[in-house]
């Protein structure tokens, strides 16, 4: 009786003396998919405000942990997101210097592709802190939904009718920039 699964050579090597490779034998290259699993990915944020009449800012930055989390860093008022690998994200809240239209924009790589999600109208109490597990733990299924939807853009008005709108501009490979606009 056969496994029911065939075995396949990943990465072979010939082997001299000792188990060690043989310096004239030549290898295989690993499977590229094994090094895609092993990269990690950074998503590039800019900020850009078409309207005077609020001037909004960033009050919370969070990253969730899986894929062994990740990191925000600010150069120059570009916010970047390192994410340790595919299955986590970041999320960024604004409000106006008011502190008046929170909203937040979560993001990240779900499957090895990039996805963005937009929501305004958010309670004082709503922060990233506490938004952020819905995306992964169906307790709000429509967040989970816009994760595995993999968007490459979103845009939505928030009840001043202001537009807010979210779009990668880099939508492949492991260094994805993504243009946040508050309109």
């Amino acid at each position: 009786m056969s496994p029911p699964f065939k075995s396949m050579n990943v990465g072979a090597v010939q082997r001299g003396p000792a188990n060690r490779p043989s310096s004239n034998s030549s290898s295989t290259k690993p499977l590229s998919f094994i090094n895609h699993l092993r990269m990690s990915y950074s998503i590039t944020v800019r900020v850009y405000q078409r309207n005077p009449n609020a001037f909004f800012k960033i009050v919370e930055k969070g990253v969730w942990h899986y894929a062994n989390g990740g990191t925000w860093s600010d150069k120059d008022g570009v916010e970047t997101l390192t994410m340790g690998g595919s299955g986590t994200s970041g999320m960024l809240r604004f409000m106006t210097e008011d502190g008046k239209e929170a909203f937040f924009v979560a993001m990240g790589v779900h499957n090895y592709k990039r996805w963005v999600d937009v929501i305004t109208g958010l309670a004082d109490d709503v922060t990233c802190v506490k938004a952020m597990h819905e995306y992964y733990d169906n307790s709000n299924p429509p967040r989970a939904q816009a994760r595995e939807a993999q968007r490459t853009e979103v845009s939505i008005l928030n009840a001043q009718s202001r537009n807010m709108s979210a779009q990668y501009s880099v939508v492949e490979g492991h260094e994805l920039r993504l243009n946040v606009i508050i309109g």
